[in-house]
């Protein structure tokens, strides 16, 4: 794996790319952030993902860093930079297998809908390209797009299944 950029919070208004989108899952904002914060399941509601886990002695807090593994898309480190249980849950990524960009971070942000019985969540990739990242940039924001959505869906499933 090879070092990124390490981002700030900031980074996420500012960065040369940026793919925004949201869902609305029928769950309440503190049992939507409880499945973000539940590592191991991410997997199985988020398309292309096949490993998350805590690679930290801290975790679930801001500085905590797990490692990410996406088909096709390469390995990740991530560390937290925001925690807040129902609100925010924000990393940036220290380390990547991907030649695809030189700094990355993601945000989710979450707000009740619905009295409280629903939650929207606004997502937002940030990135700088590399320059196969800016060869690649038109796929690579449809495809990011189509998983934000679907994983949107997979989450909304699995936590009403419950």
């Amino acid at each position: 794996m090879r070092s990124l950029r390490v981002e700030d919070l900031e980074f996420i208004e500012q960065a040369p790319l940026r793919v925004s989108e949201s869902a609305t899952i029928s769950a309440p904002p503190l049992r939507v952030f409880a499945a973000f914060a539940d590592t191991r399941s991410w997997p199985q509601w988020f398309p292309l993902m096949h490993r998350c886990e805590w690679v930290s002695d801290q975790v679930e807090c801001v500085g905590a860093e797990r490692v990410v593994s996406l088909y096709g898309l390469g390995t990740y480190r991530e560390r937290f930079l925001a925690w807040d249980p129902g609100v925010r849950f924000a990393f940036t990524m220290t380390e990547s297998s991907s030649p695809l960009a030189n700094a990355v971070a993601e945000d989710f942000r979450m707000s009740p809908v619905r009295e409280g019985e629903a939650t929207r969540i606004a997502w937002t990739l940030a990135a700088d390209p590399s320059g196969l990242g800016k060869l690649l940039r038109p796929a690579l924001e449809a495809t990011m797009r189509r998983v934000f959505v679907e994983s949107g869906k997979r989450l909304e499933a699995r936590l009403n299944r419950r």
